[in-house]
């Protein structure tokens, strides 16, 4: 599973993902609606998904675009793009 799809899982189980600002921790609410697939697929990409939370953060607070993958989704955000390249 990529950390596109455990990102994509968390959102459609309904979970809120918090990581700390100064520690590489995270916490996942409700806990009730955490599969234990889920759970394992999220701390086996737990650095991932820290480095992509900040990025984004960083991003909503300075508008300053932070990675690669945050481009490329404008880009595909702007011009209605698909995965394949295609319009959507």
């Amino acid at each position: 599973m990529s950390v596109g799809d455990i990102l994509f899982a968390i959102s459609e189980a309904g979970l809120t993902l918090k990581a700390s600002k100064t520690k590489d921790t995270l916490k996942v609410y409700p806990l009730e609606k955490l599969t234990p697939e889920l759970a394992v697929a999220i701390k086996e990409h737990k650095e991932d998904i820290i480095r992509i939370m900040r990025e984004d953060e960083e991003m909503r607070r300075t508008g300053i675009i932070q990675s690669e993958r945050q481009a490329s989704d404008l880009v595909h955000e702007f011009f209605g793009l698909t995965e394949m390249g295609g319009e959507g």
